[in-house]
């Protein structure tokens, strides 16, 4: 952002010095209309024009990503809807389980660890696995 600033500043210095240099007077003639003002206050216009022209040419960009934040934003409220639901859905079945958990008599899910060294998990259940192939 300060780089813009800068660069708007030196072009700002510029057309001042531009204008100040240039104070004679010119015609301009475009198509039936003719203009007779110093240099610079031309250069001034068509600088104008030039930002008018710029600024025309990029409203349909600005209007896409403005409809394109607006369709992400309500996607993500769906989303998050959509969480919301699963999330609840998802304790009532850790409150199931518990529940037949208890019927069954066995250890709660809180109780139940993961092992801790994984591969040495592995290697021991796939021992178990070779001893039961014939």
């Amino acid at each position: 952002m300060q780089i813009f600033l800068v660069l708007a500043l030196i072009i700002a210095l510029v057309a001042v010095v531009f204008t100040i240099q240039n104070t004679a007077m010119v015609t301009v003639t475009f198509l039936v209309w003719e203009l007779n003002h110093s240099l610079a206050f031309i250069f001034l216009l068509a600088i104008l024009a030039g930002v008018l022209i710029s600024q025309f040419v990029s409203v349909p960009g600005k209007v896409k990503r403005t409809m394109e934040n607006t369709n992400q934003k309500k996607k993500i409220k769906e989303l998050d809807t959509e969480l919301m639901s699963t999330k609840v859905k998802l304790e009532a079945a850790k409150q199931a389980s518990e529940v037949y958990r208890a019927k069954l008599d066995l250890p709660a899910t809180s109780e139940i660890q993961e092992p801790v060294n994984m591969p040495a998990a592995k290697r021991i259940l796939n021992g178990f696995k070779a001893k039961l192939k014939p």
